[in-house]
């Protein structure tokens, strides 16, 4: 599904301020996974995300997404395949516009047919259970925080993209609305069956809801595993594996 293979990025090169921002990163993701992103600041991690939306170019390596290689792909043609939910809530959004119109808008994202996707939105609406479905020609802008978050996701996966990042996207919010977007992310990725990439500093979200964890530090992945949390050992956490 994805494939990351030597992927070498400097800033800044040949100036005083040279920076090696990923330095050999390999990772490998499968259809479907959800992968949660950690590691310190300046660790390489938003720079990741912009090799992914095709910001950023890296000198070497291989970037390859179904199986074809698009490492110097323009990002307006990833638009269709690569969805991304920021940080902070109205960069996801129509804030003059109405629900209903940001779900009509959203669902045109790679010259799909819009009327599934609206009515994709509308289901993932309702199952966050903030009564969003009855307020469908209020503005976007009269919403909070958290429900402007949660319709920034369903805009992002309405249309089904290959792969769907989000960066720090409940950093934001307070407590209750993270578990609710939390819960949509694991809906997305469960029900829909979209491949997600999660970048995070919230250690509480990796232990809560995290599936496989991958570490980054210095520009290289130095930790690789997954979580296994057995129903009947609620709030417990194992190690399932060591890749």
């Amino acid at each position: 599904m994805v494939e990351l293979k030597n992927i070498r990025v400097v800033y800044n090169k040949s100036h005083t301020n040279e920076k090696q921002a990923l330095d050999g990163l390999d990772l490998t993701i499968k259809k479907g996974e959800f992968v949660t992103i950690i590691g310190p600041n300046g660790a390489g991690k938003t720079t990741l995300l912009k090799i992914l939306t095709g910001e950023v170019y890296p000198e070497e390596g291989e970037y390859i997404l179904n199986n074809k290689n698009i490492r110097h792909t323009k990002p307006y043609k990833l638009f269709r395949n690569v969805g991304i939910v920021y940080q902070e809530p109205d960069r996801g959004v129509f804030p003059d516009l109405t629900i209903e119109e940001n779900l009509i808008l959203g669902s045109k994202k790679g010259n799909r047919l819009f009327s599934f996707g609206k009515y994709k939105g509308l289901e993932l609406l309702k199952s966050l259970n903030m009564g969003l479905e009855d307020r469908l020609k209020t503005k976007v802008k009269e919403l909070s925080g958290g429900q402007k978050q949660a319709l920034s996701m369903i805009l992002a996966a309405i249309t089904y993209p290959d792969l769907l990042l989000l960066d720090e996207h409940t950093a934001a919010l307070d407590p209750k609305n993270v578990d609710k977007v939390m819960d949509l992310t694991l809906k997305i990725n469960n029900e829909m069956g979209i491949t997600i990439i999660m970048v995070t500093h919230n250690m509480k979200i990796v232990e809560k809801y995290s599936k496989r964890i991958v570490e980054i530090k210095e520009g290289k992945v130095t930790k690789d595993f997954l979580y296994e949390r057995p129903l009947s050992q609620i709030g417990s956490e194992k190690i399932k594996a060591t890749l």
